[in-house]
C-alpha cells in the first residue's frame, strides 16, 4: 500500500514538472510571437510612412510641374499685347524712323552748303622745272649761290657756302611769289629778319628773307605775281651788303640754285 502511495506521488511529481515545463515553452512561445507581431507592425508602420513619403514627393513633384507651365502661361500672357497695343507701339516705331530719316536728310542736305566754301579754299600747286620761276624783285644779285666752294660776306668778313642769292633792293620795295604757291611758314630768324616760305609742290619751295611785317598768312594761296611782302633794312648780318632779298630755293630739303629756273640776265 505504501509502495502505491509513493509511485502516485512521483507520478503527480512528474506531472507538475511536465506540466511547469510546458508552460515554460508556451509562455517563451508566445513571447517570440508577440515579438514578431511587433516587429512586423514596426515594419509595416515603416512602410507605411515611406509609402507617405513617397506620396510626398510625387505630390511635390505634381506642384512644381504645375508651378512652372502656371508660370510660363503668366509670361507668355504678358508678352502677349491686344491689337491696339501692337498697333500703338507699331505707329511709335514708325514715328521714330521717320524722324531718324528726317534728321539724316537734314544733315545731307546741310552738308553740300559748307562743302563750295571748303574746296574753293582748296588749292593745289604743282610747279615743274621746265616752267621756270618769275623774278620776285627788281634788282641785281649782289651775292650768288654757292654750296660747292666758299664765297666773302663783307658784314661777316669771311669766305663760307652760300646756300641762297641775295638780290639789291630798297626798303619798300614790292616781293612777289616767283610761282603758284602756297604759304607755308611766316616766322622771324635772328640773321634773315621776317621771312615767309612758300610751297611751289612737287617737292620745291622758296623762302623770301629780309622781309617787313609779311602780309600773308599761312595757308594762304598765292598767284604767280601775287605780292608777298616788302623789303626791310638788312638785319646785322648784311649791314655791308645793304637792303636786299634773301632768297633760298629747296627740293625735298636740300638747297638748289634758283638761278637755274629764271631767264636772269643782269643789267
Amino acid at each position: 500500500m505504501k509502495k502505491k502511495q509513493g509511485l502516485l506521488v512521483m507520478l503527480l511529481g512528474c506531472l507538475v514538472t511536465v506540466s511547469a515545463i510546458a508552460g515554460v515553452l508556451v509562455w517563451q512561445g508566445a513571447g517570440k510571437k508577440d515579438e514578431e507581431n511587433r516587429q512586423y507592425a514596426e515594419t509595416d508602420g515603416s512602410s507605411e510612412q515611406l509609402l507617405w513619403n513617397d506620396e510626398e514627393t510625387t505630390g511635390t513633384k505634381e506642384e512644381t510641374t504645375k508651378a512652372v507651365t502656371e508660370t510660363k502661361e503668366t509670361v507668355k500672357e504678358a508678352r502677349e499685347t491686344t491689337p491696339a497695343e501692337t498697333k500703338e507701339r507699331e505707329e511709335t516705331t514708325s514715328a521714330l524712323e521717320a524722324r531718324h530719316e528726317t534728321e539724316s536728310a537734314t544733315q545731307e542736305e546741310e552738308a553740300p552748303s559748307e562743302a563750295p566754301a571748303a574746296v574753293s579754299q582748296v588749292q593745289t600747286v604743282n610747279f615743274q622745272a621746265e616752267n621756270g620761276l618769275l623774278w620776285p624783285a627788281q634788282g641785281n644779285v649782289i651775292m650768288e649761290y654757292s654750296m660747292d666752294k666758299t664765297v666773302y660776306f663783307p658784314t661777316l668778313d669771311l669766305y663760307k657756302c652760300n646756300p641762297a642769292v641775295l638780290i639789291q633792293g630798297e626798303v619798300g620795295m614790292p616781293v612777289n611769289a616767283a610761282a603758284d604757291s602756297i604759304v607755308k611758314v611766316v616766322g622771324t630768324d635772328a640773321e634773315i629778319g621776317h621771312y615767309v616760305t612758300l610751297d611751289l609742290g612737287n617737292g620745291y619751295e622758296l623762302t623770301y628773307g629780309q622781309l617787313a611785317e609779311p602780309q600773308v598768312n599761312p595757308g594762304d594761296y598765292l598767284e604767280a605775281g601775287a605780292q608777298v611782302g616788302t623789303l626791310a633794312e638788312p638785319t646785322k648780318y648784311y649791314v655791308v651788303e645793304g637792303v636786299n632779298l634773301y632768297l633760298r630755293m629747296t627740293k625735298d630739303g636740300a638747297s638748289i640754285d634758283p638761278l637755274d629756273f629764271v631767264d636772269y640776265a643782269e643789267d
